[in-house]
């Protein structure tokens, strides 16, 4: 390509790149002992230089107050830090479930029908007067703290009485030769059934009855009940899977059981022996040990007599039950507090100052601070770039009046090798092959060989009548500079 279309191309494309670089936004918030702004090539080639120069102050030593700007931003980048770190940890606890205990009030009552009221004790029981007698029992309950409150009246948000239980069986101590059926009632949970607020149950009778209501609550996690030899070691009796591990790791911890040299195996002490009928145990195979000393709980098995010599009647004492329940007020808290300190918003206050700022700004509501941060922080960034951009001119004008002369050939040799770099003409800076200097390297004798030895044979090859292969000229070692351009003549 002709170089002076090349150089022609280069200088219409210059305008273009001159107005990119204007429109880049700064990016860098960070006050640098070395600046690295965009500038024109004056300034690029001091700021080179004043790199490459130690002597060259930066922007802390002029203004000593700047460091308590950087002070500031390793501040944030701690604080920024622990709320990320907070932040996976309220996300991991939202990933589980957050359990709260409640009070379950269980209520017993009956009701009486078509039962005979005898005027007298002498008038006899008249068969076949009426309606048969009968009764209704009925077995219901509700969490204590929303008996007056709106979450019980609405009976979407507040938890169903069967929810509570995996079974309920209700046995009635009757004669089995006047009632061979009916004497013994079962629900169990299904996936499939809709829970409910009670349960009912109706028979025929004009007797008082006893009754035995047998629950079967259903934990989440599942809890079991601990053998008595087992219950002797942990003093728990009963506890889920997790939390028996848990307490025998930590009987094993306090009292030193774990083998020094392997400690995957664990010596039993006199306790563990007996329970286990072995001095060594794998800590692998203690969940499979643990297991033949686990059961489920005993059900709560509740009595009432059923009255059938008043219309209503009701047991004269009720039942609290402790459940744990979804907090559902908890994950709502934790939920709303991520979503406040989004990634977004911590994103846009990308400076401590600058978040400083919005949260001092007049009239910066919850909705607007986000933006507010995000514009102090291109603020404070612009006037970064600005104090970068003084600090290199006056880097440049200092360097200038300190020693004119070797800074202006400083600068016009880098001018020179840029303007080759950008044209792509040689590989040889001009600037250095007009200095003697330059001719007084190790390769110019290497050179100088060559060339002789080049017009020799050409001379030879003339006497001869011939034309001999010209040896090219070496380049130059590595370093060392290089020789002139090719079309150089040495004379």
């Amino acid at each position: 390509m002709d170089p002076a279309k090349k150089r022609a191309s280069t200088a219409d494309q210059q305008p273009l790149l001159v107005a990119k670089a204007k429109r880049k936004r700064p990016n860098d918030n960070q006050i640098s002992s070395k600046a690295r702004p965009t500038l024109n090539s004056q300034q690029w080639t001091s700021l080179n230089h004043a790199q490459r120069n130690p002597a060259v102050p930066g922007i802390e030593a002029i203004v000593p107050e700047s460091k308590l700007y950087s002070e500031l931003l390793d501040y944030e980048k701690k604080l920024d830090a622990t709320i990320m770190r907070k932040r996976l940890d309220l996300a991991e606890t939202l990933s589980k479930p957050v359990k709260t205990k409640r009070t379950l009030r269980i209520f017993i009552s009956n009701l009486a029908h078509d039962q005979e009221t005898p005027e007298s004790d002498e008038e006899e029981a008249k068969l076949d007067s009426g309606p048969t007698p009968s009764w209704t029992l009925k077995v219901e309950g509700r969490l204590v703290d929303e008996v007056n409150a709106s979450a019980y009246k609405n009976k979407q948000t507040s938890r169903k009485f069967s929810s509570f239980f995996r079974s309920v069986m209700i046995e009635l101590d009757r004669d089995s030769n006047l009632y061979p059926n009916g004497n013994f009632v079962e629900w169990h949970k299904s996936p499939n059934v809709a829970d409910v607020d009670g349960f009912e149950v109706k028979r025929h009778g004009d007797e008082n009855v006893k009754v035995k209501v047998i629950l079967h609550v259903d934990n989440s996690p599942e809890r079991f009940k601990l053998s008595p030899e087992l219950a002797d070691v942990l003093a728990v009796d009963v506890e889920t899977r997790p939390g028996i591990m848990l307490a025998l790791w930590q009987y094993i911890k306090f009292h030193q059981l774990q083998d020094p040299e392997d400690k995957r195996n664990i010596n039993c002490d006199q306790k563990l022996a007996a329970l286990f009928n072995q001095p060594k145990i794998s800590f692998p195979a203690l969940p499979e040990l643990i297991g033949r000393f686990l059961a489920p709980p005993d059900p709560i098995v509740l009595e009432y007599t059923v009255r059938v010599d008043k219309p209503y009647h009701l047991a004269p004492h009720c039942y609290d039950l402790d459940v744990e329940l979804d907090d559902p007020t908890f994950k709502t808290k934790i939920s709303s507090l991520l979503s406040s300190t989004s990634l977004s918003v911590a994103s846009a206050g990308s400076s401590g100052a600058a978040a400083a700022g919005a949260s001092q700004a007049p009239g910066a509501s919850g909705s607007s601070l986000p933006k507010d941060i995000h514009t102090y922080s291109e603020q404070i960034m612009q006037y970064i770039q600005s104090m970068q951009n003084s600090k290199t001119k006056r880097d440049f004008l200092l360097r200038f009046a300190n020693n004119p002369v070797d800074f202006l050939e400083r600068w016009v040799a880098s001018q020179s090798r840029d303007l080759e770099v950008i044209l792509g003409e040689s590989h040889v800076n001009l600037e250095d092959q007009r200095r003697s200097e330059f001719y007084n390297q190790q390769w110019v004798d290497e050179a100088v060989f060559h060339y002789m030895t080049a017009k020799n044979q050409k001379k030879l090859q003339e006497l001869l009548g011939g034309t001999a292969a010209v040896a090219p000229v070496p380049p130059p070692p590595a370093g060392a500079g290089g020789p002139p351009h090719p079309q150089t003549q040495y004379r």
